[in-house]
């Protein structure tokens, strides 16, 4: 192989490695775009469900003070029932 040649041959393999590395760069940058998509797709999610968390306690703790209040109402209820129970039907205990 003559020194025209072995350019030749050098110059090609130099054409296709800035090839290679073109469509290296052209795949790394595909793939940042698809991670910061990712990553806000992620924490837009993450905030949504650390709303719906939020709000989901706040329906809880609605429900168990009405549930509270129920308890209360039906306490007072059952004592006022025991009470008339425990006082006969003329009002006098037994």
């Amino acid at each position: 192989m003559d020194h025209e040649q072995w350019l030749e041959q050098h110059e090609r393999a130099i054409a296709e490695h800035k090839q290679r590395i073109a469509e290296q760069e052209r795949l790394g940058a595909l793939t940042d775009r698809r991670l910061d998509r990712a990553i806000r797709l992620s924490v837009l999610e993450a905030r949504n469900e650390r709303k719906k968390r939020q709000e989901m306690d706040a329906r809880f703790d609605e429900k168990i003070t009405q549930l509270a209040a129920a308890q209360l109402l039906t306490e007072e209820a059952l004592r006022g029932l025991i009470k008339s129970l425990e006082q006969g039907g003329n009002g006098k205990q037994r």
